[in-house]
């Protein structure tokens, strides 16, 4: 699961080995699973974005990568693609030119976000 090392951090190991997990970790890892799911985000993505395609990545490939470098499991868009570059599968330069067309896709206007 994408979510493994966002959340690793909040894991206590005790000294018999065993694991336990806050709640509230638990909650907000099952809230973003839901949320971010890759399907629903490439659907939300088909259905609102004017411009924009995903003939090499994935929008939702984009958020993956992206929350890494939001919750600081990574430094930056080039330390998760170092990482995952496999997984990804596409070019450095893809992954820069889809984040960059996703910029002017979804932006903030009144206070609430237009794609």
């Amino acid at each position: 699961m994408w979510f493994s090392p966002i959340f690793e951090r909040f894991v206590r190991k005790d000294t018999a080995s065993h694991i336990e997990k806050s709640p509230v970790t638990v909650l907000l890892r099952a809230l973003m699973e839901v949320t971010l799911d890759a399907e629903k985000l490439d659907d939300l993505f088909a259905q609102t974005a004017q411009t924009g395609y995903t003939k090499e990545i994935l929008f939702s490939t984009l958020v993956k990568m992206m929350t890494q470098v939001v919750c600081s499991v990574r430094q930056s868009i080039g330390s998760v693609y170092k990482a995952t570059s496999e997984e990804i599968g596409v070019s450095k330069t893809a992954v820069y030119d889809k984040r960059a067309s996703s910029r002017t896709l979804c932006q903030p206007s009144s206070g609430s976000i237009q794609c």
